[in-house]
């Protein structure tokens, strides 16, 4: 297997999502049907189940995992955000001091990182991502990319608070594009700056496409408010996935047997919607549109 250049994220950026579903199912033909995505095990050695890396087929890079770095059986399906850490034990102690619960790791998993899977006070699940070997995600902000998470809980003070001190985030009310829908951006000081040496125009490109003024250093949402099919499991980390036609893949999603669960809806310069896969793992879509000059 060729090596891939390691994806660069400065440590309190979400880098990885995957996808673990129960019973150790997946769903890579659905997705690949849905996305397009092509699909290479890139399991550890002598691990017992596969781990599969989804990508897209014009493009080199990694989207997103499905299965369980750490062999983790889950109830039901479940996404799960990884935040890049310089140190996975180290942030590991600051979770639990902070009110968290690790519940499986800090782990080496040979040639791709050290993780670990925790959740927050609130019971919302993510993970921790030390590289060693692969940096994450090569591929977001496009179509058929992740594009953004989102922390819906019932307690937002306490989960900015919990975060703050594990990632050091902090949090900026916005309006979107002038209008009237209110969020909650999870900012880590200073990414906009690593992105504008990273790729030159990067950090102006976000206020020129109609976002709020100091969205080059957002690393997530914050919602008090949980996707309508998902209020019995409040306190989680939601994916976000970016399309060239967000109507076309809600459409699709359903005639492959999956679900629509929130309409397709214009908020803020974006179309979204959101769906379940057949075994009931949600995701949202969105499709941004440039505002009128």
């Amino acid at each position: 297997m060729a090596r891939r250049e390691q994806a660069r994220y400065p440590a309190g950026v979400p880098c990885w999502v995957e996808l673990t579903e129960a019973n150790g199912e997946l769903s890579t033909s659905f997705f690949g049907d849905l996305l397009g995505w092509r699909f290479e095990d890139r399991a550890p050695e002598g691990a017992a189940a596969p781990y599969f890396v989804a990508s897209l087929p014009d493009q080199d890079g990694d989207v997103a995992g499905f299965g369980s770095l750490l062999a983790e059986p889950v109830q039901n399906p479940v996404w799960t955000t990884y935040v890049r850490v310089d140190s996975a034990d180290e942030s590991a102690e600051r979770v639990s001091t902070a009110g968290g619960t690790v519940l499986q790791g800090p782990t080496d998993v040979e040639g791709i990182a050290r993780v670990a899977v925790c959740t927050d006070p609130a019971g919302a699940r993510f993970g921790l991502w030390e590289a060693r070997g692969s940096g994450g995600a090569h591929l977001v902000n496009r179509p058929d990319t992740w594009n953004f998470s989102n922390l819906v809980t019932s307690d937002p003070e306490a989960a900015a608070d919990f975060y703050g001190k594990v990632f050091g985030w902090r949090t900026q009310n916005v309006r979107f594009g002038g209008g009237a829908q209110d969020a909650t951006m999870l900012l880590l000081p200073g990414y906009g700056d690593f992105l504008e040496e990273l790729a030159p125009g990067t950090k102006d490109r976000h206020t020129e496409s109609g976002a709020p003024e100091g969205f080059s250093d957002a690393v997530g949402w914050l919602s008090a408010v949980p996707y309508e099919a998902l209020a019995e499991t409040v306190a989680q980390w939601a994916v976000e996935f970016s399309a060239a036609d967000a109507e076309s893949v809600l459409i699709r999603a359903a005639q492959l047997g999956g679900t629509v669960v929130t309409p397709l809806a214009d908020m803020g310069g974006m179309r979204y919607g959101a769906f379940q896969d057949p075994r009931g793992a949600a995701m949202a879509i969105n499709e941004f549109h440039q505002p009128p000059t």
